[in-house]
């Protein structure tokens, strides 16, 4: 099953499980309104079952990490976007080697 989240949060490919529901879900899609929070938006299959699902605070449990190179490979190209060049950035933070700095007696 389909969900949506910021790529530089939950990278495309994540696989994760809601705790009381057991229902399985991949993000395979981000949204404008995502980027920036943990917030992670379910597809259902019609809109009364959005509905009656409406807005929860549940756990997850993460079952894989999706990759962040893919989502940087996928988002690269759309990078026109501002939401996406955001996440592009908040990506390459997370995957940039951290400077070592001798320490001098």
């Amino acid at each position: 099953m389909s969900a949506a989240s910021d790529w530089s949060r939950f990278p495309v490919g994540t696989r994760f499980r809601i705790v009381n529901t057991k229902e399985e879900y991949i993000i395979d899609d981000y949204g404008t309104a995502l980027v920036g929070t943990n917030t992670i938006d379910l597809f259902k299959r019609s809109g009364l079952e959005m509905k009656r699902w409406g807005v929860r605070n549940v756990d997850i449990d993460i079952l894989e990490w999706g990759s962040d190179a893919e989502s940087l490979k996928i988002l690269g190209p759309r990078a026109r976007h501002k939401c996406v060049r955001q996440m592009i950035l908040a990506l390459q933070k997370k995957t940039s080697p951290r400077a070592v700095i001798p320490a001098w007696d």
